[in-house]
């Protein structure tokens, strides 16, 4: 019975501190975080809003709320960012 507890809590411990995000997306320390200038979100092939566009002072990016993969930067959606110097804004 009493090494049952201890399976019992050990798993709840495992389980609990897995679920917090800790300090796990804090890769440099003492730097503020900043919010982009805009974000617009486009569904995706199945219909679901996983494909975003980020701009970051006049810089287009896509990125997706789907997989962890790299930011890609689309150049041709420059003009389309707040503050670009792309050329003329488009909306």
């Amino acid at each position: 019975m009493k090494k049952r507890i201890v399976i019992l809590a050990a798993g709840a411990i495992l389980v609990f501190s897995a679920c917090g995000p800790g300090n796990n997306f804090r890769d440099v320390e003492g730097v503020k975080s900043q919010n982009p200038d805009l974000i617009e979100n486009y569904n995706n092939m199945d219909q679901h809003p996983n494909l975003s566009k980020v701009c970051i002072d006049g810089v287009a990016f896509l990125t997706t709320t789907r997989d962890y993969d790299a930011v890609t930067r689309v150049p041709e959606w420059d003009r389309t960012c707040p503050g670009s110097v792309a050329g003329p804004q488009v909306k």
